[in-house]
């Protein structure tokens, strides 16, 4: 009896041993899930990010990694950089800029000029209403989206849909989502606006076929409100030669300069956005100022095949402009003015120097503003061949007695060429270039002082010790790649086109050209 009292005892305790280890197994197991289960998920916390409403629509980004940095990081950096650079302020709140669209290498450098003095204004802009042309969709009238938000790397951007809906109810707009779903020109303005402004909506409008006119007028009664910016994304243009685009970028420069909205689509790819906000701006009164004006070829090694990219910002007041700008405003006035004076003085003096008599302008004969101080060039060309040049640098006399004096002296002491004679005088033609006062360019190196040229606009003097060279705007069109013009002016100074100091002086000037048989 006792020997089964002790078996049955023992077979108990080997019992509850079995269930205590299945018990401690399986604690263990359990304990070994929820520790792996809390520690091992996949995601890292900083790529955290709030899930949106599903019922929330949302364009991606289609350019990420491509135009621009796809991380978060790396994108608000690269932007904070260019957004570092120094910039125009301005006298009153951009109404509407003008900004490029390729990849942020080529491009961004201009489109942060726009952008940096939206930074300034940042809490007085609600609306902002981008103007794109469509590369991949061809589109009769203008596009809208139907999304919500706009995503970018930087987080999601909220679009005006009260806009939208009344837009997509007028002539010309409609809701198709797939313009907006690849198109890259309103995204990359995106990452910029992201940095610069605060709490803003977005009216994101792709556009194809559309008349400007009309465009502005449906745009007009949005864009009186204060609290409204627009955007027009536009290159200039496309893959020509280095010098043929600097041409042709120049002359939609002029055309935006004097609100003239006749671009077309050889000059810009979005001429039609750009020929909307120079109707727009004389609607409201606003003043255009360039702010950036270059190409990829500035950027890249490849000059052969180039995009052009401008800047340009349009505001009620403008920007604080320089003294340099205010005197070429004057000078262009003054031109206009007296242009047929100035070129009938050059013409007498240049026919007494040949016929070995001196000619002096008199009081009797010319308007009295005429003697007021001024610095003039004075080239002659025959059968469109250079034939001499002289001019002054300061204005130390009155402009039209400068004027008589340089045309003498480019007729007959200009040393590269034989002096005139009476029998080609009647072949000459003659151009007067007015200057403005100097501004100094300050730089780092060489590299940045090429950035900083104004082709085609800035006339430049170099200065190192006793030895200096000056060219003329006009000679942009002889050497219209920056350093064969910096090259050749070295050459002109006395110095090696491989020399160079950072003690070199460097001035900018601005000059107003007049030219006989020519239309004002």
């Amino acid at each position: 009896m006792k020997q089964k009292n002790e078996d049955e005892s023992a077979h108990k305790l080997r019992r509850w041993i079995v269930i205590f280890c299945v018990a401690v197994l399986l604690i263990f197991i359990n304990c070994i899930y929820f520790l792996n289960k809390v520690s091992s998920n996949h995601a890292l916390t900083y790529h955290y990010t709030l899930e949106g409403d599903p019922m929330e629509q949302y364009r991606s980004p289609a350019v990420a990694g491509l135009f621009y940095p796809a991380d978060a990081l790396h994108l608000e950096k690269e932007i904070t950089h260019y957004l570092a650079a120094g910039y125009k302020k301005h006298e009153s709140m951009p109404r509407v800029i003008i900004v490029p669209h390729a990849g942020y290498r080529y491009s961004a450098a201009a489109a942060a000029q726009a952008y940096q003095p939206l930074q300034d204004y940042a809490s007085q802009i609600r609306t902002v209403i981008l103007l794109g042309p469509s590369h991949y969709v061809a589109i009769n009238g203008a596009a809208l989206s139907d999304a919500d938000f706009f995503q970018t790397p930087l987080g999601k951007v909220k679009v005006n849909l009260e806009i939208v809906k009344k837009l997509a109810q007028t002539p010309s707009f409609s809701i198709n989502k797939n313009a907006h779903r690849k198109e890259h020109s309103i995204e990359v303005q995106l990452p910029f606006l992201q940095k610069t402004l605060r709490n803003f909506d977005i009216v994101p409008i792709v556009y194809g076929d559309i008349n400007p006119q009309q465009l502005a007028e449906i745009l007009y009664k949005y864009l009186r409100r204060s609290d409204v910016l627009l955007v027009v994304s536009a290159d200039l243009s496309h893959y020509h030669d280095y010098g043929t685009a600097l041409e042709m970028d120049s002359t939609t420069a002029d055309k935006i300069s004097e609100r003239q909205a006749d671009i077309d689509y050889h000059h810009s790819c979005g001429a039609a956005g750009i020929n909307t906000a120079l109707l727009l701006s004389k609607k409201l009164s606003l003043k255009p100022e360039i702010l950036a004006l270059f190409n990829s070829g500035d950027v890249s090694d490849d000059k052969k095949r180039v995009v052009g990219y401008g800047a340009w910002s349009f505001s009620d007041k403008g920007v604080k402009i320089s003294e340099l700008e205010r005197e070429y405003a004057g000078l262009k006035s003054f031109a206009s003015q007296y242009r047929e004076q100035m070129l009938d003085a050059a013409r007498k003096s240049i026919s007494a120097a040949v016929n070995n008599q001196t000619y002096r302008p008199s009081r009797n004969e010319y308007d009295e503003h005429l003697f007021d101080k001024g610095a003039a060039f004075v080239t002659l060309h025959k059968n469109g061949e250079l034939r001499g040049c002289i001019g002054s640098l300061y204005p130390r006399q009155a402009i039209i007695a400068d004027i008589v004096s340089n045309a003498r002296s480019a007729a007959l002491q200009d040393n590269r060429f034989p002096p005139l004679s009476a029998d080609e005088f009647s072949a000459i033609q003659i151009s007067v270039s007015l200057l403005s006062g100097y501004e100094k360019i300050d730089y780092k190196n060489e590299d940045d002082l090429l950035r900083q040229l104004n082709p085609y606009i800035d006339g430049i003097v170099i200065r190192d010790g006793n030895r200096q060279g000056l060219f003329l705007p006009s000679v942009w069109e002889q050497f219209p790649d920056k350093k064969e013009f910096l090259n050749n002016l070295k050459i002109k100074a006395g110095m090696s086109p491989s020399f160079w100091s950072n003690d070199i002086a460097v001035y900018r000037f601005r000059t107003v050209e007049i030219k006989e048989n020519e239309n004002q």
